[in-house]
């Protein structure tokens, strides 16, 4: 496979066009048969006396009719093999001289294995660079959709690389430069799909009738009260999912979340971007569905806190403020959200059970999970894209546009562009996440595991042998040590990473994780996280581990960046490992609503 003038040319083409010019000529050959044949017949067989009692002339008239339309229909057939072969369907490589007849410009030349000289023609007529990537693209020459969702291609036609299976992605060299000149349109035109369908769910003319599968009702949805990677990572598969199916999501802002700056909302943050102009508090709570784990009826707002005459909604605080003796908890079924205690329940005062962190703000009213609440298979898909770009692709998408739209965006990008980190030169820059704090000391998950830097250090050393030397590298840590070994050991780079205090994330010791530390419940930590998540992203390649979420966001955010899949590299596990993307039934699962839609 080679680029050509800005063609891409095959051995496979040339084979097609001189199967197109045998069948030229032996339809020529065939018409020219016809014709004699006719001839011969009409002087030697038929007789004076006519045939099957028909006059000679009768005959011969017959006969004549029968070879005008035979050479019609070759001469058609002739027509439309030269159109296709003319009109640019098929970017080919011949090793014959053209025809007189055939305006062509030759263009280049390549060698083959054997020896041949192989050129690439053009037609004269010029085209822009556009109509030729277009061009490219519909041919699908340079770009190759693997016929299942968890394989990448790594070389025109070839795709091994399993997401599931495999640790490092690397695909050919010349194919990387390739695709990187001529990205596939088809992602761009599918990205479009997605984003034009969330603008129009999302901003609907009349907030109190969207447009909207649901009986023209809002999903609410919200945070969880994980690390901030997860989180995101969560939301982004909650909310494309909800967006994938026609249903728009209203964000429950005034429930607190741990992380937030309290700028976009008590349950929110400004590294995302603003779901809707739509207010909550404005909307009819009837227009509201409200589930907060899992089960048939939906409820809304108007309902869940007052099942049973036990709670009532406090707007202001995104939670149900439960009658005495009841307590707040995740609602599903026919449960209301306020229900008597068990034996190891403890009764919050008013102000716990309206500002609390944990449980209370985690049992509010709002989704949090594909997998628990089933919603997904109640409507039927607007489109497959997901199944067709797969997993990583779609999710990126959303990803990237919640992230690049947030209202922090512009100041954290400012930020790395200054460092020398900007995705147009991408592969002047690796990435580089290493993982350690908490992951070392995290026993009830033991596939996570903790790496030297001499092992990143290999991994960056194998990058480079393939694709060639970088001149930066992007260390996203939690280790300060890190920071001095990569300084120490790698000179040759420029070494980019923030100037923060890296001590607060030691934990101090087993089970002492992110997921349950109050100290880190602060706007700071989102602040330094996200900086990094888009440094890391603005480069060009990645070494990292995938049982951190951060490496999964990486690869997906580079790929939505450059417009196709980028080389990545894992010390631990795949990608799609069923502890990893692989725990997600969006990944696992298509589009197809249950035989029955129920009626929600």
């Amino acid at each position: 496979l080679e680029i050509n003038g800005g063609r891409v040319v095959t051995r496979k083409k040339r084979t097609q066009v001189e199967n197109f010019e045998n069948m030229r000529k032996t339809a020529a050959g065939a018409a020219k048969a016809v014709s004699g044949f006719s001839a011969k017949v009409t002087r030697k067989t038929v007789k004076s006396q006519g045939l099957f009692g028909l006059h000679r002339k009768q005959i011969r008239a017959g006969i004549c009719l029968f070879t005008v339309a035979f050479i019609f229909c070759v001469f058609g057939l002739n027509h439309y093999l030269l159109a296709s072969h003319a009109s640019g369907e098929t970017a080919i490589k011949v090793d014959v001289e053209p025809e007189e007849s055939a305006i062509v410009q030759p263009t280049s030349e390549s060698v083959l294995e054997n020896g041949t000289k192989e050129t690439a023609i053009e037609p004269v007529e010029e085209k822009t660079q556009e109509d030729e990537v277009e061009a490219l693209d519909q041919r699908n020459n340079i770009f190759f959709r693997c016929p299942h969702r968890h394989l990448l291609p790594t070389d025109h036609e070839r795709c091994d690389f399993n997401l599931e299976k495999d640790l490092s992605y690397l695909p050919n060299p010349e194919y990387l430069s390739m695709i990187s000149k001529y990205p596939p349109i088809s992602w761009k035109e599918d990205e479009k799909i997605i984003i034009d369908n969330i603008e129009k769910l999302q901003y609907p003319e009349n907030c109190n009738n969207p447009m909207s599968e649901d009986k023209n009702r809002w999903h609410l949805v919200k945070l969880i009260q994980a690390g901030i990677g997860f989180n995101i990572y969560l939301f982004t598969d909650l909310v494309a999912r909800h967006w994938e199916y026609g249903v728009p999501v209203l964000i429950n802002k005034h429930n607190l979340w741990r992380f937030t700056d309290y700028r976009c909302g008590r349950g929110y943050t400004c590294h995302l971007k603003n779901l809707t102009s739509c207010d909550i508090m404005t909307i009819p709570h009837k227009k509201i569905v409200a589930i907060t784990h899992h089960g048939w009826p939906f409820p809304t707002l108007e309902n869940i806190c007052s099942k049973e005459g036990h709670g009532k909604y406090i707007q202001e605080k995104g939670r149900c403020l439960c009658d005495d003796g009841y307590i707040m908890h995740e609602a599903g079924n026919d449960d209301g959200a306020c229900g008597l205690p068990n034996d190891r329940d403890k009764i919050p005062t008013v102000k716990e059970a309206m500002d609390g962190y944990l449980p209370w703000a985690l049992a509010a009213p709002g989704e949090v999970d594909v997998g628990g609440s089933g919603c997904p298979h109640a409507f039927l898909p607007k489109n497959r894209l997901r199944v067709k770009n797969g997993y990583l692709w779609w999710h990126g998408v959303v990803l990237n546009y919640l992230i690049r739209n947030a209202d922090n965006y512009a100041k954290t990008q400012r930020w790395a562009v200054e460092q020398g980190i900007d995705h147009k030169n991408g592969k002047e820059c690796i990435a580089v996440h290493v993982r350690h704090g908490d992951a070392c000391y995290d026993h009830y998950s033991k596939h996570r595991t903790c790496h030297k830097w001499s092992e990143y250090a290999e991994k960056i050393q194998e990058l480079e042998e393939r694709y060639g030397k970088t001149k930066t590298i992007f260390i996203a840590t939690d280790d300060e040590e890190v920071i001095e070994n990569a300084r120490r050991t790698s000179k040759e780079h420029k070494i980019v990473y923030q100037r923060i205090s890296r001590a607060k994330y030691k934990p101090n010791g087993w089970g002492h994780t992110v997921d349950i530390r109050e100290d880190f419940n602060k706007p700071e930590i989102t602040d330094e996280f996200m900086q990094d998540v888009i440094g890391l992203s603005l480069c060009g390649m990645f070494v990292g581990t995938f049982t951190s979420s951060v490496g999964w966001i990486t690869v997906e955010l580079q790929a939505a960046h450059f417009g196709h899949y980028r080389p990545f590299i894992a010390l631990d596990m795949p990608y799609a490992h069923k502890k990893n993307v692989g725990r997600f039934m969006s990944y696992h699962d298509s589009p197809r609503p249950h035989d029955k839609i129920k009626n929600t």
